[in-house]
């Protein structure tokens, strides 16, 4: 997302806004969640999910009307996020090994 802002990288709508088409999305639908959909991190780990492609949705947004000052305060935010969505996925991946 920073090289996106910075003019570096192109980036498509459908490649950033879709939570199920990226790598993390298809594989919470197409196994995560029929696996371990139970463990309570599982679904805070989705509704995190769902809520950083929104984010990158609006920064792409703001990117396009040129408010690149509004773009780089949702990357603050952005990067919280990734991070949490980490910690999630390390927290489910010792639940279930």
């Amino acid at each position: 997302m920073r090289g996106f802002l910075d003019g570096q990288e192109s980036l498509t709508d459908a490649q950033a806004v879709s939570h199920k088409d990226c790598e993390l999305g298809k594989w919470l639908y197409a196994d995560g969640m029929t696996k371990y959909g139970t463990i309570e991190d599982m679904k805070t780990l989705e509704k995190e999910h769902i809520y950083l492609h929104a984010t990158v949705k609006r920064i792409i947004e703001l990117k396009h009307t040129g408010d690149t000052v509004a773009a780089k305060r949702e990357l603050e935010k952005l990067d919280q996020i990734s991070q949490k969505v980490t910690a999630l996925l390390t927290a489910v991946e010792q639940k279930v090994s």
